[in-house]
Order: C-alpha cells, then structure tokens, then sequence
C-alpha cells in the first residue's frame, strides 16, 4: 500500500491545525512610514483592496494595534475563519502572521493595518483592517492569489470581506467550578515539541487505567502515567510514520483485545488506523493498519469504537470494522455516503445501533447501523443555517435522547438537539449556546444531564442540560492565555480534546500548546 504524499482530511477551506507553530519574532521589519513600503507586489496598499466599510482613523490608537484577530471571511458562497496577528517589535517596526504564517510585510498606519504574506512562487495572502467600530468590532478585506505571476494574471486571485474582532480572554476568572490539578507537555529537559517547527501539537486524548494516551498530530502517540496528576510522567512516544509526507495522528480510540491486550487507535491522515499495541505502556509499538484506500491512500480523521466495532470516518464516508482481534480487523461495511449527497463526514458518535454522523454542510446524520452492510438514513439535523456539522454526543436527559451538537466556524453554536425517535421534535434543536461569536467550539462529550466542551480560546465549558431547552453554563477554566506570540497562528487552538472520567470528576484535555491538562469538578 503506497504512502505518496499527504491529504489533510479537512473541508476545502478550513485552516488546519497544522498550520499553528511556535514562533519567535516574526519576519519583516518595514518602517512605519507608509511611504517607505512601495511596489511590494499585489495587495501591499490600501487602494488595491476594496473599501466599502473603512474608515479613516480607525487605528490612530497605536497601543490597540498590536493583538490577534479573529475574522470571518465571506468568499462569495460560503465563508471561513482567518486569523491575523499583528506584533509590535519595537523600534519602529512590525511584525505579524496571516493564515498561518509569518508575514513578509505588515504596514501600520491610523487608517489601515495590512498584513501580508507572499513566496517566490507568486502566491500572496493579504488582509487589510481598515476599521475599529467603537465596541471593537472590525472591518476587513481579505485577498488570495494562487498563480505563478499575480500581478500579470490578476483573474486568478480572489477577494472576500471580512469582519470580525481582536480577541482576548473572556472578562471572567480563569477557572470557575474545575480546579488544574496537573498540566504535563514533557518530562525535565525532554518537552514535547509545539507547532510545525517542533512537529506536535495535542489534540485529543483517551485515559484508561490512569494511563493517557495523547494524540499530538505530527509528533504521533504520547503515553502518559496520570495516577498522580501532580506529578505526571511519560511512559512512551510513538511518531508517526510517515513524516516526509506530512503525517499526522488526530485521533485516539483505547481498545481491549483477547488475552488481556489492549491498543490505542490512531486516526491517520495517510495510514488510515494505526493500531499501536499499548498492552505494556511502556513498551507501545505499532502492530498494524486498517482502513479502505482510496486514490492511493488511506485517509482517516476521526474514528469511533462502539460494541466491538471500529467506525471511522474518512475520504470515501463511513466504514465500520470488526475488532474482535484489533491487530488483525475485518472490514464489515462502507464506505458509505448519504444517498447521492457525496458529503465530507467530520466525526461521529455511535450507540448500539444508531450512529450519529457529522457530515460537514449536510449536517448531522442519523443511521441504523444495525447491519453494517446495509445502513439506513433514519434522520438528520439540517437546514439550520450555515451548516459546519463538526461533532456530537448523544445522552439521556429524563425521556428525552439528545445530541449536543456543535459546529466549527467563526459563529459556531452548540446546538441540543432532540434525537428521541418517534418525537415531534425528532431531529429539531431545542436551544442553541455559544461563548462568543469569534471563537468555535470544538470537540464536545455528554453525561448525563452534563455536557462538556473543548472550546479552543476560552478553554473547557460545562453545560447543564437539565432544562434543554435552556442549557447554561456551570463551570469553566480557561487554557488560553490571550495576545502571545506563541498564539494567533490559527483559529484552531488552545482546547481541543477532552476526555472523562465521571466517576471522579475529572476532565482530562488535550490543549495545542499547553499539552496535557488534568482537571476537576468542584
């Protein structure tokens, strides 16, 4: 099975979290006489950008300047989140990042802050913020060229509005109702490598038997003893495989096996699952592979074990593996697609015979999964709006079965959703929740009449579903820690995965930069 290059399984427009890295002060350094920055290249100057909402002085206060902005790009169809930040080296000069990157050159003036990244190849990024309303808000515009030479083919780039805000912490304490009780990025001089330069970022993770099994996307599997959250120690790291492909390892599923075995499921971008034999932790190591190719790889975002069986969502859909011996698993069924729609399917969560498929701008997904050959559409959460189905989790709350539904986009809600078969409101939300429009949620788990998210910038949310109707929250601690030049690479990071352990109370998070943390309900 061949492992040419990389797909990163993500929508069309969505910046992944590769796209984060450590960084130290960014590239150029231009003067902040506007005079002084000509003939750049396309979109280094205010007037080649359109100019409907600016207004004149909108930056004339030069301590707002510098901060990181959270933006919401309108492409003329569909939108995205796009993040700038924007540095005050000192001196005189500037710095920033824009879509990921450091940027080649940033112009500062009260009218206009541009930041803009460009290569030898002609490919240019540009945004320019050309107002500041005076509860904060921003008006931008954002370009993009692709062809070798954009100043002489200038029909291949495109220009969107953009809007958003500068961001920082919530106006609240860092932690309400959850106490840390351990946060571990690495042993004494061995610390786990952050963003594309150092190759790792967490993103999610799995704890069995006080054993934590994290996935750190580029930087593979990292197996941590958390018996004692205020002194955590590493007991294993497995990379990935394929580095010069640009591998990475978003997901993490714990499975037992026959004769007291136990694996760590990987989710791979170009290895489909990596079946990592934990049954010593201390003594990880890859055993097999699963999943169907497709166009010469095979690609796996996210996956989900349920009853036995390994259901992974990747390029082609849904397929759903047996695992009765996870070394060696049988393929039972998929890949499957909704009749004809030919959806991106994100992430799941599967119970008994029912699984509930996040399937990007088809919404949510629901499917009797009873005989893996032959799956039936029972119903969908859709038409809701600007539709980023990102990932669920179904629990019970008096008679009513809900889904806690959350997106990812610039405006993402969570949505609880009445998912009771046979109801009226079968498939409809019941309420929706948000922290604030600029930042997404992320990854969401449930139990009982708890709900509990990862919500990138403003940390871990608990929710109270027992009026779902009305959720509101109860606890909170906040991972992120507001303008830092470590930060503002994305709109993905801070929070990103959780985990937990109900009967103590314990939420464990995988956070993009700060590694593992441990907290507790109060």
């Amino acid at each position: 099975m061949s492992r040419p290059t990389a797909r990163v399984f993500v929508p069309r427009w969505v910046l992944v979290l590769g796209a984060l890295a450590a960084c130290g002060d960014p590239g150029a350094d231009p003067p902040p006489d506007a005079d002084a920055w000509q003939d750049v290249g396309p979109y280094d100057d205010p007037a080649e950008f359109p100019r409907d909402g600016c207004v004149p002085g909108g930056f004339a206060d030069a301590a707002g300047r510098q901060a990181i902005y959270h933006l919401a790009v309108d492409a003329g169809g569909y939108t995205f989140p796009l993040v700038v930040r924007v540095d005050d080296l000192g001196g005189g000069g500037w710095g920033g990042v824009i879509s990921g990157r450091d940027a080649t050159h940033v112009r500062v003036s009260d009218d206009d802050l541009i930041v803009r990244w460009a290569d030898d190849t002609g490919r240019v990024r540009a945004a320019d913020l050309c107002a500041r309303a005076g509860d904060g808000a921003i008006v931008a515009h954002y370009a993009s060229c692709n062809p070798a030479d954009p100043e002489t083919n200038p029909g291949a780039c495109f220009e969107g509005a953009a809007g958003g805000r500068a961001l920082a912490p919530l106006d609240e304490p860092v932690a309400a109702g959850l106490a840390l009780r351990g946060e571990f990025a690495g042993g004494p001089g061995a610390p786990w490598p952050v963003g594309i330069t150092g190759d790792g970022l967490s993103v999610n993770v799995r704890v069995v038997d006080d054993v934590a099994y994290v996935a750190r996307y580029h930087d593979g599997l990292r197996v941590v003893d958390v018996a004692d959250p205020a002194a955590m120690v590493e007991l294993a790291h497995v990379p990935v495989t394929y580095p010069e492909a640009a591998e990475l390892w978003n997901d993490v599923k714990v499975v037992d096996g026959p004769g007291g075995t136990r694996y760590a499921l990987m989710a791979s971008n170009v290895d489909g699952v990596v079946v990592v034999d934990v049954t010593v932790p201390a003594e990880a190591a890859v055993v097999a592979r699963f999943g169907t190719e497709l166009d010469g790889e095979v690609s796996v975002h996210t996956l989900f074990v349920d009853g036995g069986r390994a259901y992974l969502a990747n390029l082609a859909g849904l397929e759903i593996w047996d695992l009765a011996a996870p070394a060696a698993p049988v393929r039972l069924g998929g890949p499957w697609q909704p009749g004809g729609d030919g959806g991106y399917l994100h992430d799941l969560y599967v119970e008994g015979d029912r699984a509930y498929l996040n399937f990007w701008d088809l919404g949510m997904i629901i499917v009797d999964v009873s005989s893996p050959a032959a799956l039936v559409e029972v119903g969908r959460f859709a038409g809701y709006g600007e539709t980023t189905s990102h990932s669920s989790w179904v629990t019970q709350v008096g008679a009513r079965r809900l889904a806690v539904h959350g997106d990812e986009q610039y405006g993402a809600h969570v949505h609880i959703v009445d998912v009771t078969e046979g109801s009226v409101d079968f498939g409809n939300a019941l309420a929706e929740w948000q922290t604030r429009p600029e930042v997404s949620v992320h990854n969401v788990m449930a139990a009982g009449d708890r709900a509990f998210l990862a919500h990138y910038q403003d940390g871990v949310r608990v929710l109270d579903l027992s009026d779902p109707t009305r959720p509101r929250e109860i606890a909170h601690f906040a991972t992120w820690p507001g303008y830092d030049r470590r930060y503002g690479r994305s709109f993905y990071e801070g929070a990103v995965g959780i985990d937990l352990d109900t009967g103590r109370g314990r939420i464990y998070v995988a956070d993009s930069h700060r590694g593992l943390l441990v907290l507790d309900l109060e």
